[in-house]
């Protein structure tokens, strides 16, 4: 390619010709064709030139007027390679020059698009970035990028000022994906009418998806650069989709976790915060929940008659659903307990069945649920028991028994007529009604806590009080497990039953609060409420309230490192004997063991270092056990 004539290639030129001058030429031109690039002197000739030579790698001619000695003629084809060779070179240098101004606009272009991308997480904006410095760089009329989830419908995203129908940019796309390594497709090809010419590239995301480029009517034709330009300018891009997605996915479970956190918090709420206590009978009842909202509920009331009404249950599933049907299920029974008269349990079934069986029949869920009915008076216990298990009876004197349910679970059939058992009872028998999460816990290795071990464990432990026996089934049961997660609720009443004119159990009660220092206020105070009531000493009474606060402060300042949007749990009972606290948290574990904690000489004392410390020398026991992402304080006081 013979670039335009420049000054510089005429003074050349002129100072070549000179020489011809000097040896008798008129005129000397150089041609390309029948077109004059350059004469000297410009004046055209008529007659034919003496001396012509011509170059067919580069089309030039050269023409020599007045000078008719053939010995020339070498000299005449030198100075035209010599001139050739000169606008060859310039001609070079320009599409040199050309080549470096368009690798140097493009480079700007990525740096651009790099700081732009920074600057956003919208998948929509990525997508314009992509498609607009695509826009810029290549000349075209405008683009296109199609995304299509495995078996989903494809989603179009254009940016140009004629924008094509979305069924032609799917059919491009189609195209295209049939054969990955074919990127140029022409009108004279199954392209829609309206596209000239379409570019197509794949935009790398996540192996579910399916995501192409297109960039269509370019003036002039695609070439190789392009698509290697159009190759880094996608990948870029989807590197950036994929945090956006991610970014994307985070914001969005982070939502969900909210909500089933508040969901949690909801459900919690709504279940018993205090044990009533009755004379002759030492109740406890709790449910741990698994990180996932679940179904497991229980309540337990007073009736004017003084006797005793418990449940507990299981909704099926897992979820926003079953913590709804748990909801509505422990709401009927709370109101028919307390309001409805009855005499039967299953009189309270019945209702709960005819009130809720269309709901559950909707959802394809049901519940199961044991109701009982404790009269202390006569020294019996009615109980209906709709599916749920386990339930054991253990006697003071006897075997442990697995109590089966006698009906079918609640919410399976519109009409159903539950029915009622009974036990006589004596000093010391215990009665045990648990949710499924705790025998069918498992350990890494896949087995199950099951049903006998549960069985043997609870007959071992009979003879302590009803929260004990929770607590040490609860720490049986994780200890099994290890470090398998929690998989499931793990709910669970207890009733022990003690002579009538024992009192056992003066407060038992839990509560939830925020871990900030004016929240974890209101355990401490009603913990002193507690204790007044009941006449512990002041003494007593002081270093219980003063150790629990301790404690919570250690949990806000450590385990939770100041977060205010977590929570702990508070638990407090007291008896005739002594007096049980007990925290749960999520936060970070204790590193520290209770055997070497002891309270350090004034001199050595540092700010914050000796909480643990006070509460070690204050109270008669102190215990600390983290599992399966729970930490466990307990602190008891006693009072004999």
């Amino acid at each position: 390619m013979i670039p335009e004539i420049s000054a510089k290639h005429r003074d050349a030129f002129k100072s070549l010709s000179a020489g011809w001058m000097r040896v008798g030429a008129t005129c000397v031109q150089l041609l390309r064709g029948d077109e004059v690039l350059i004469g000297c002197p410009t004046s055209s000739l008529c007659n034919e030139p003496s001396l012509l030579v011509s170059s067919f790698a580069s089309g030039l001619t050269l023409q020599i007027y007045g000078v008719t000695d053939p010995r020339w003629t070498p000299t005449a084809e030198s100075m035209l390679d010599i001139f050739a060779n000169l606008l060859t070179v310039d001609a070079d240098l320009d599409n040199l020059t050309a080549a470096l101004v368009e690798t140097q606009d493009r480079l700007v272009a990525l740096y651009e698009l790099t700081q732009a991308t920074r600057r956003t997480l919208d998948i929509n904006s990525l997508l314009d970035l992509l498609i607009k410095q695509s826009q810029h760089l290549m000349d075209v009329d405008g683009g296109f990028v199609v995304l299509k989830e495995k078996d989903g419908k494809p989603l179009v995203h254009q940016v140009s000022e004629r924008p094509i129908h979305p069924a032609h940019a799917e059919a491009a796309a189609t195209l295209y994906m049939r054969d990955p390594s074919r990127h140029i497709f022409k009108d004279s090809e199954t392209v829609p009418l309206e596209l000239r010419n379409v570019m197509m590239v794949t935009l790398p995301v996540r192996d579910e998806i399916s995501a192409a480029v297109g960039l269509f009517n370019k003036t002039g034709k695609f070439t190789t650069p392009d698509i290697k330009l159009a190759k880094a300018i996608a990948g870029h891009i989807g590197a950036q989709l994929e945090n956006a997605m991610l970014h994307k996915e985070a914001v969005e479970r982070a939502r969900l976790e909210t909500e089933m956190d508040i969901a949690r918090q909801v459900q919690t709420a709504i279940l018993p915060q205090s044990i009533p206590q009755v004379k002759g009978l030492d109740v406890f009842a709790e449910s741990n929940p698994a990180f996932e909202v679940g179904g497991d509920f229980f309540d337990v009331s007073t009736r004017q008659d003084d006797t005793l009404v418990f449940a507990l249950g299981d909704v099926t599933g897992k979820g926003m659903p079953a913590a709804l049907l748990m909801s509505m299920t422990h709401t009927i029974i709370k109101s028919a307990s307390r309001n409805m008269p009855f005499n039967h349990p299953h009189q309270v079934l019945n209702r709960l069945n005819h009130d809720m069986a269309s709901d559950f029949s909707n959802v394809g869920m049901f519940t199961t649920v044991m109701l009982g009915l404790v009269d202390c008076a006569n020294c019996k216990l009615h109980y209906s028991n709709a599916g749920q298990s386990p339930i054991y009876f253990i006697p003071a004197n006897g075997e442990p028994a697995l109590l089966e349910a006698q009906d079918i679970p609640v919410g399976i059939l519109d009409a159903v007529e539950y029915t009622t058992q009974s036990l006589s009872l004596s000093v010391g028998d215990v009665f045990v009604a648990a949710s499924d999460g705790f025998p069918e816990s498992r350990n890494p290795a896949g087995e199950m806590y099951g049903y006998e071990r549960m069985r043997t464990f609870l007959s071992a432990s009979r003879h302590l009080p009803a929260r004990e026996i929770a607590s040490a089934l609860l720490a049986d049961v994780n200890t099994f497990c290890g470090t398998h997660p929690q998989d499931d609720d793990r709910t669970i009443v207890i009733l022990k039953f003690e002579k009538q004119d024992e009192k056992r159990i003066m407060f038992n009660e839990s509560l939830i609060v925020r871990a900030t220092y004016e929240d974890i206020r209101q355990p401490c105070e009603r913990l002193r409420a507690n204790l007044d009531q009941a006449g512990i000493s002041e003494e007593v009474a002081s270093l219980c309230e003063l150790s629990l606060q301790e404690l919570l402060a250690n949990l806000v300042d450590h385990a939770y490192e100041g977060d205010p949007n977590r929570q702990i749990t508070v638990r407090m009972a007291g008896s005739q004997k002594q007096i049980f606290l007990q925290t749960e948290d999520t936060g970070v574990p204790a590193n520290l063991k209770m055997d070497e904690v002891h309270m350090p000489e004034p001199e050595d004392l540092a700010e914050g270092g000796y909480g643990m410390a006070i509460i070690r020398s204050l109270m008669d026991e102190v215990r600390y056990d983290s599992t399966q992402g729970k930490n466990i304080w307990t602190l008891v006081k006693n009072l004999k």
